[in-house]
């Protein structure tokens, strides 16, 4: 169930070499971590982190907490809920679940203060009203926003079915979902997501300061719509160019790497729109036909920031795109696909049409784009209009990172970096 406590060790530097020393803090049961405790000078850093951890297994021992924090969970004596939620966590790990660690944090921090306690059989509608009034005063406290309380609620009630109706018949242990008839905490605004409009696109998709790989990147995310994971995976032999179609079935995960299915788990065909062919066409000469589309990407933490940096360059500076608010964020590399999908909603595609291209799976998720089409429609520009002839020529850059380095001095000027490295941009990361 996640990862070991063993408290943490940092160096204490006082600006006097003979006083500096170790600090550790141990890592609380209920989450959190405690206050620093100076080590004698002295002391190793082996033997602080062997300090730190029998410290964090001590506070584990007494149930330590943060003062003001929710009493900690009470000891399993056999008819509590620790031994069935790590077989549930098992199960969900062997389905290939990658929500498995936020599964455990939400237990951990957030739902085992209330039910830990009891068995899950024994989990009543007065227990799950707690879990909300519990989630309710920490959003309303601050401590939480309102979308990981909804996201914490998710996993109880995903406990709660799985507790009723599991196929793994040692999680069936009760014949109702206590979580049926209980509201779930309250939702607050969400934010508004962004697009970007086809003249912006096109200024950037024909800026020639903007590496080409990049260029090529934006075009095709926003015109098959499909997400970073599934780019990533995309490989040439799921590219149709003489029937004109994409085979969009495999995503990649960012935790280890491997290969998994797209969201929702369904495969899909995306219609290449025409003014995307010739450019496959040349990317896929250029390859030799097969491997990625995409072999090398900027990592996922990058590529908001990467795309947000691009369009400076090429001049869009509608600040909406760059700047978050209180109700709106700032454009990530997710909505270039939302871009495409409100190009769809735009042109007149029929929703249906949109929602299979799309891979939804709930309707309601297409229809708020048609909502914001219908808004817009007029004096939008042309959808997906005909793709700039720079974007065919030859590759004569080093990809994302060589021409990360040429754009270096500008990237500071924007960034507010020394020209040598981006804010929280490892040398050992793909450059942008």
């Amino acid at each position: 169930m996640g990862r070991p406590r063993t408290g943490s060790v940092s160096w204490h530097s006082t600006g006097a070499p003979s006083r500096d020393h170790f600090d550790i803090r141990i890592t609380l049961p209920g989450g959190g971590r405690g206050k620093p405790v100076c080590l004698p000078v002295g002391t190793s850093e082996a033997d602080a982190r062997t300090l730190a951890k029998d410290a964090t297994d001590l506070a584990a021992a007494e149930h330590a907490r943060r003062p003001g924090a929710a009493p900690a969970a009470p000891a399993d004596h056999g008819e509590g809920a620790a031994a069935w939620v790590a077989a549930w966590l098992d199960a969900r790990r062997a389905r290939g679940l990658t929500s498995v660690p936020e599964n455990d944090g939400h237990w951990r921090v957030h739902l085992a203060p209330v039910l830990a306690a009891k068995h899950p059989r024994g989990w009543t509608a007065a227990d799950m009203r707690e879990v909300v009034r519990t989630l309710d005063a920490k959003v309303r406290a601050g401590d939480l926003s309102w979308k990981s309380a909804a996201n914490a609620w998710g996993t109880c009630t995903s406990m709660c079915a799985d507790a009723q109706k599991s196929k793994v018949e040692a999680l069936r242990c009760r014949d109702d979902d206590p979580s049926r008839d209980v509201r779930g905490p309250d939702r607050g605004a969400r934010l508004a997501k962004q697009f970007v409009y086809p003249s912006e696109f096109l200024r950037l998709v024909s800026c020639e300061a903007v590496a080409l790989a990049w260029r090529r990147l934006v075009a095709v995310a926003v015109y098959t719509y499909c997400r970073a994971g599934e780019l990533r995976m995309l490989r040439w032999e799921d590219v149709d160019l003489e029937h004109g179609a994409i085979h969009v079935h495999r995503a990649h995960d960012r935790r280890d790497g491997s290969e998994k299915h797209t969201k929702g788990a369904a495969a899909r065909r995306v219609p290449a729109e025409p003014a995307l062919l010739p450019l496959l066409a040349a990317m896929r000469a250029e390859a030799g036909g097969t491997g990625r589309v995409f072999p090398e990407l900027p990592s996922f933490r990058t590529l908001g920031k990467g795309l947000r940096h691009k369009l400076g360059l090429a001049g869009v500076e509608r600040a909406e795109l760059h700047h978050a608010t209180a109700t709106s964020r700032a454009v990530t590399f997710h909505d270039l696909r939302a871009s495409g999908l409100t190009w769809l909603a735009v042109r007149g595609d029929e929703p249906l049409r949109i929602m299979q291209r799309a891979g939804h799976t709930d309707f309601a998720t297409t229809q708020g784009y048609v909502r914001t089409a219908e808004a817009l429609r007029e004096g939008f520009g042309e959808p997906f209009p005909a793709l700039p002839a720079t974007l065919l020529g030859a590759a004569r850059e080093g990809g994302f990172r060589q021409k990360f380095r040429q754009n270096a001095s500008k990237y500071a000027k924007i960034g507010g970096v020394d020209g040598t490295r981006t804010r929280g941009l490892r040398r050992d990361r793909p450059a942008l």
